[in-house]
């Protein structure tokens, strides 16, 4: 019989330690490892690097002083704006940021994933992404608390040199100390199933030292494996399972519940200034010890009204509001 990968979050989160390069799950506000994060903060986790955005949850890293660097593509709320937290810290030089292109994330994650040191593209030509002025692959490796996980250089360009194409950049495998994800449903031995979009990470988990994976519900295995083709990461990639019902509140999780919009607001409109966070973080991540107290702060009928409704997996709204 194998052995069950279950912990506590707070364990969990003691696997990442100060000056850890960091990858997290999902993608702006949706699928996001959020009860994760106010763990990291409520452990007063310092000089993380962040890799890929600063949504929401990376946000919510800058703002508790938790990061020193930021290596991504995407620094924005979605709909909710430019992430706030992240948007004071780069403006105040509190923290180092290297911009990398947004498909070459993807592709640096592959090329992790089949063990190859590096890949190649055309995808950020013409940005400055590829300017030298901005290459802050140096400083960031500096800080870094395993500086082998960031690479040498930022990119090297080339000629094609099997059809003549031109230029092309190569862009070095993105490598993460720690992955943390937050799925749908996961076994006791850290078999995954997300449903929607996947983003990055059914490649990133291949990237990474230690995975961990925040679930909504750990089901039995034999569950999963009845239909193995819905599954995207298998157990063999996964290191620890926390099951953590509501962990992605206030973003959204399909098929389990919709963005708490309101939440969402008042944590961007707060942001926007020293003060404010501090005010929203004590009342939000420190008010409460455990994600058990976060959810009886927030009470059941303002969770119930969130829940996802069959068919649509989500919770269908009109123009006057939620129906």
């Amino acid at each position: 019989m194998k052995k069950s990968k279950i912990i506590s979050l707070t364990e969990a989160m003691q696997e990442v330690k100060d000056g850890d390069c960091i990858f997290m799950g999902g993608v702006v506000e949706d699928r996001r490892p959020v009860a994760a994060v106010y763990e990291l903060i409520r452990q007063g986790k310092k000089n993380l690097i962040l890799l890929g955005t600063s949504s929401l949850v990376e946000d919510m890293l800058v703002g508790a002083g938790c990061v020193s660097a930021y290596r991504g593509t995407y620094t924005a709320i979605g709909a909710f704006g430019i992430s706030p937290n992240t948007k004071r810290f780069v403006e105040a030089g509190k923290i180092v940021v290297d911009d990398i292109g947004h498909v070459d994330v993807c592709m640096g994650f592959v090329a992790a994933m089949a063990g190859s040191p590096f890949i190649a593209s055309k995808t950020t030509f013409g940005t400055d992404v590829l300017n030298p002025a901005y290459d802050n692959v140096a400083k960031i490796r500096g800080l870094a608390r395993n500086p082998k996980t960031l690479p040498a250089k930022k990119y090297v360009l080339m000629d094609d040199p099997f059809y003549g194409t031109g230029t092309v950049q190569l862009h070095p495998a993105l490598k993460v100390d720690v992955f943390i994800n937050h799925v749908q449903y996961a076994g006791e031995e850290g078999t995954v199933r997300m449903d929607g979009s996947l983003v990055f990470d059914h490649f990133a988990c291949h990237a990474a030292r230690k995975v961990i994976i925040t679930a909504e519900q750990v089901v039995p295995e034999e569950y999963l494996r009845r239909d193995p083709n819905r599954n995207q990461i298998p157990c063999t990639s996964v290191d620890m399972v926390v099951e953590l019902p509501w962990g992605a509140h206030p973003g959204q999780l399909l098929n389990f519940y919709d963005m708490d919009v309101p939440f969402i607001m008042d944590y961007v409109g707060k942001s926007r200034t020293e003060e404010g966070f501090k005010q929203w973080a004590d009342a939000w991540v420190f008010g409460a010890k455990n994600q058990e107290e976060y959810l009886n702060k927030l009470g059941a009928s303002r969770l119930e009204k969130m829940r996802a409704l069959p068919p649509y997996g989500y919770r269908p709204r009109t123009r006057g509001g939620a129906k």
